[in-house]
């Protein structure tokens, strides 16, 4: 009984290994790193080569977003979203952060960021230009 529950264990952690690095495993072959904005609070990059548009319209595309340090102790923070896109409202919502699945994500706006708003600008222009 122990063997058949170590497996199952086993089988269950592999598998949620494979399934969160599943955004990435695309992405690693067709990254397109473009820096958008660079302000106080940090650098927000797109990968334009992950722009998709998804059956239901919205867009979905892979981001990276370094936030500047607050004190001289601490480097700063690299974030990879996996953000979803709704153009036609200028809205978006966190699918994905550092690999692990964000579950019932609400949409919600920018709140006047300048570097979410590039994201939304830029993700939505490409994809209308592309």
């Amino acid at each position: 009984m122990r063997i058949i529950s170590n497996l199952f264990n086993f089988c269950l952690s592999l598998l949620f290994f494979i399934l969160n690095f599943a955004p990435y495993s695309y992405a690693l072959g067709n990254v397109d790193w473009v820096l958008l904005k660079e302000n106080n609070d940090g650098k927000e990059w797109l990968d334009k080569g992950s722009i998709k548009l998804l059956p239901n319209g919205e867009l979905s595309v892979l981001t990276k977003f370094f936030k500047n340090s607050t004190n001289s102790n601490d480097d700063g923070t690299l974030s990879l979203y996996v953000m979803r896109i709704n153009c036609e409202e200028k809205k978006f919502k966190d699918i994905s952060i550092n690999g692990i699945r964000q579950f019932n994500t609400k949409w919600q706006t920018s709140n006047n960021d300048e570097l979410i708003d590039i994201v939304i600008e830029n993700s939505c222009s490409e994809f209308i230009n592309g």
